[in-house]
Parts: C-alpha cells; structure tokens; sequence
C-alpha cells in the first residue's frame, strides 16, 4: 500500500501553498495534484485504502513521497493516527509571526465573503479560530513529543520572504532530496484580494466544502487554480492593501506574547522578533 513517508501538517497562512508548488516542481519528490486531504483529522473513516489511492501514481524514482494538510497541527487525534500509521514520516512545520498569521487568516475570511475588511475585532469575538491557530505552543507538543526530533522540521516563515531559494534548499535537506533546476522559487501564490461578491465568494467556498466532504479534494484544487475562479477577486494594490490599526496590533500582542514565551522554552529557540515590536504586514 503505497503511503506517504513525509507530511505538512500546518500552521495554515504560513506558506503551505507556495511548498505545495515548489515540491511539485521537484522530480524526485511526489506529492497529489491536491493539497489539504485532511485525511488524518476530517476524513479518517473513509480508510487508509482511500488515503493511499492519492499515491498510487507516485513513481519508483521518488525519494519523497508525502502530502500537505495544514489543520493536522490542531488535532490530538490527527496527531495519534499519524503517529500510529506513519511512524518515521518525517514532519514539516510552518511558524509564521502569530500576529501576522491570525492578520492573514482574517483577511481569507474577508476574501470568502465571511468578513468585512474593517471589522476585524468583531470577526475574532465571533470566530475566535484566527488567533487559536497562532498559538504554537499550545499545538506544537502533540507532535514533538510523540516524534523524535529529527523526525520534525520546524521552519520560520521569515526565512522564506527573506530567502525563498535556500528555505527551500533547507527543506529539500530536510527531505533527503539535493537541489533541482528550474524550480520557480520566487512564486508568489495567493495574494491577499477582496471578492467581488461577497455571496458568491461564499458559495465558492461552500462549493469547495462539498467536494472534499464528497471525497473529491482534487476539484478543490482545479476551483482554486482556475482562472474563473482567480476572476472572482481583485487583488489589493500598495495603496489599498488592509493594514492592522496600532491597538489592533496591541490588542493582538496581549494574547499571543505569553504564549511566544512558552513557545521559546518548548523549542528552546529565541523568538524575540514576534514580540511587540515586530512589523505586521498584510498578506
């Protein structure tokens, strides 16, 4: 049964895509024609037969065999059947600046049709799910502790805007793969844009629920590539682009601080550049 021997399994708005392009460019590395099968969370009961057919077309040269679900970080029973079925796959973890993630994550709601683009307290009180999914510390033990370290690559999203070609030298490492021509390094995917419908933005989105709840993930990925879909959104220029407000960014701090302290002795890595005064960009 042919099963994957490495995973992404978050944060999300952390870079997952634009590693889902560069992995696919790569000719000893094989990952799905779809990113985001949430089998080890959402859809375990549809059997590891299931799961395995999304590898059945992997080749014999392929040193890397894996897939990216970036929700797995946030399940303890993601993290338990992982660790169960796939013991020596070996891990990648995305850590992007929480405020920045959770800012990112929110302007994806306004891009669905979920949120208004100056209503960001609001959309937090009422789905507080941005600023959970920028708490590392709280879901980063369910892996590394069941996973020797070796085994969990933890990488920081600044390394990749700072140097996208060696971050992503630093994961082929990672992988066991060497370099390989013509990689794009420099893709930029999925800018931040505002719908230009809110209603239909929403019934995208739903449209993309049913499809993976209906076991076609596949179609999720055609919807999001295809250039009607890219036609549903306008891209926010310089001057437009959202911008966190100063008490934003405070009110933000004040949740996730204690938690980048935590974070710092769990890791045993300094992560000073996240505190109060680190610079949000939108993106």
């Amino acid at each position: 049964m042919p099963l994957p021997n490495f995973l992404f399994v978050g944060a999300d708005k952390a870079g997952s895509t634009w590693l889902f392009r560069m992995l696919q460019q790569h000719p000893r590395c094989f990952v799905p024609g779809c990113k985001d099968i949430y089998f080890f969370d959402r859809f375990y009961s549809r059997g590891l037969d299931w799961y395995a057919s999304f590898f059945d077309s992997a080749p014999p040269e392929a040193l890397a065999v894996g897939e990216l679900s970036h929700d797995y970080l946030y399940s303890d029973a993601a993290a338990e059947r992982i660790a169960s079925t796939l013991p020596e796959a070996r891990l990648i973890v995305f850590l992007r600046h929480p405020v920045e993630r959770a800012f990112s994550e929110y302007l994806y709601l306004v891009r669905s049709g979920l949120a208004r683009p100056d209503d960001l307290r609001a959309t937090l009180a009422a789905n507080p799910e941005p600023i959970e999914h920028s708490l590392y510390a709280r879901h980063l033990p369910r892996y590394v502790e069941r996973f020797p370290a070796e085994q969990v690559g933890i990488f920081e999203y600044d390394d990749l805007a700072r140097d996208p070609a060696g971050f992503a030298s630093a994961i082929f490492a990672f992988l066991g793969l060497g370099g390989a021509p013509g990689i794009n390094y420099h893709e930029r995917v999925l800018s931040a844009a505002r719908p230009r419908s809110g209603v239909v933005a929403r019934g995208v989105r739903a449209g993309a629920t049913l499809a993976r709840t209906a076991g076609f993930p596949g179609i999720v990925g055609r919807m999001k590539s295809s250039s009607l879909t890219r036609a549903l959104y306008v891209p926010y220029s310089a001057q437009n682009r959202p911008r966190l407000k100063p008490d934003e960014r405070e009110w933000l701090h004040a949740e996730f601080d204690p938690d980048i302290d935590r974070l710092e002795s769990l890791l045993d890595r300094s992560f000073s550049h996240w505190k109060q005064t680190a610079s949000v960009h939108a993106d």
